[in-house]
């Protein structure tokens, strides 16, 4: 694939430099509305993915979906896989699942709304190549300001046949609601003249336990053309601080490993250096790399992106802080539990009205009550401190080990 870079579609002015105080906003000199293709098929089974957008400047980088497209893959084995616009998703699924196979070429056409017709270069399946190890391990370096854990993957091909590799990871944690409510919180006969109400509290069963899932953004490769083995030996593939509450209870990392082909490797490593930091999707950044993308009506149009398939393996793993060594990082927000008196209705004696500011709390700020006695003093803390399905699910996933 011959690879090439067009910089200067934006430029911005900072007026500073020449001794200005007043700064200079960014804008868009010349902007050309590009199409932007994204997909990597595997040998997976499963509904394959296309991503399709345009091009955004820089004042709206809002991303802008390709939508009512015509997409299909077809293989030089006759068949042919159309896709559908997944509304929830913003992407292209196919109608049926498939996976790439070996000795079979696949090329992606696209047919946009506006009637343009758009094709990729053949692309074959790479080798698959398993991975040995995905594991944790303490890190601790002042240099290079890193203090908590790195996860570091190792690989071997002594095939010598794959030598470029990406990589995707999931993270799934566990989360335990540090002040679990054993109510649920009603106030009814409000008075705003009198400043009166009651609250009605209804026993539940307490939602401390959930599981949250993020994915990985950016682009994480690595090749090993540039080694004496043929082998991928503690590549780190993600770190977190020792801080991060996402092994406070339980994590776990399920990383995947694409073996690429080196047309696909360069351009996603151009991309990378023209500073794209999440997807190909947003693309408000200064450049524009030639993928294997074409337009069958003008092959001189700009289209911006890269159809591959990619042989894929996975691993998950799961540790525990104390598993690497570390001390139990802080809950997600500092949780501070509040004692207010309801019979504390003044701030005659210099102090707050507790009645009013419990009111205001469980009315506006959803604090949750977490105890409460006879004399109507109440203990209370934030929702998220309590419940855990106000920012997370209670539904475990299926492949959880606790």
């Amino acid at each position: 694939m011959k690879t090439k870079i067009l910089f200067s579609v934006f430029f911005a002015i900072f007026l500073a430099q020449w001794g200005c105080t007043e700064p200079y906003e960014i804008e868009t000199v010349e902007f050309e509305s590009v199409l932007v293709v994204e997909s990597t098929i595997t040998d997976e089974l499963k509904p394959q993915i296309v991503k399709l957008s345009k091009t955004s400047t820089l004042e709206n980088p809002a991303i802008l979906y390709e939508k009512n497209a015509t997409v299909a893959v077809n293989s030089s084995n006759g068949n042919n896989f159309g896709f559908s616009w997944n509304n929830e998703k913003n992407y292209y699924v196919s109608d049926l699942p498939f996976k790439a196979e070996p000795n079979v070429s696949y090329t992606l056409n696209i047919i946009t709304q506006d009637g343009k017709h758009y094709k990729s270069s053949v692309v074959n399946l790479p080798p698959k190549v398993e991975m040995n190890e995905v594991y944790p391990e303490r890190i601790d370096d002042p240099t290079a300001e890193k203090d908590g854990v790195q996860v570091l993957v190792n690989t071997e091909d002594p095939t010598g046949n794959a030598k470029y590799f990406r990589y995707e990871y999931e993270e799934t944690y566990k989360i335990v609601a540090p002040n679990p409510s054993p109510y649920f919180a009603e106030i009814i006969n409000h008075d705003p003249m009198a400043g009166t109400y009651e609250i009605v509290l209804t026993p539940r069963e307490p939602e401390e336990i959930c599981y949250s899932t993020e994915y990985s953004t950016g682009i994480v490769q690595t090749s090993t053309t540039e080694l004496n083995e043929n082998r991928v030996f503690r590549f780190p593939v993600k770190y977190m601080d020792k801080t991060d509450a996402k092994f406070q209870t339980r994590y776990s990392i399920l990383v995947r490993q694409y073996v690429q082909s080196v047309e696909a490797f360069t351009f996603y490593k151009i991309v990378k250096e023209l500073g794209s930091v999440e997807s190909l999707l947003s693309q408000s950044q200064p450049g524009y790399v030639a993928g294997n993308m074409v337009s069958e009506a003008n092959p001189n149009e700009k289209v911006l992106g890269f159809f591959e398939a990619s042989s894929m393996t996975k691993k998950r793993i799961y540790f525990n802080y104390e598993d690497v060594g570390l001390e139990k990082p802080p809950y997600f927000i500092d949780c501070e539990v509040l004692t207010l008196d309801y019979n504390d209705a003044t701030v005659l004696d210099n102090d707050l009205d507790e009645r009013a500011a419990l009111y205001q709390l469980l009315t506006y700020d959803d604090y949750q009550v977490i105890g409460a006695n006879s004399r109507l003093i109440y203990r209370i803390v934030q929702p998220q401190c309590s419940v855990c399905t106000y920012f997370s699910s209670n539904v475990r996933p299926d492949f959880w080990e606790d």
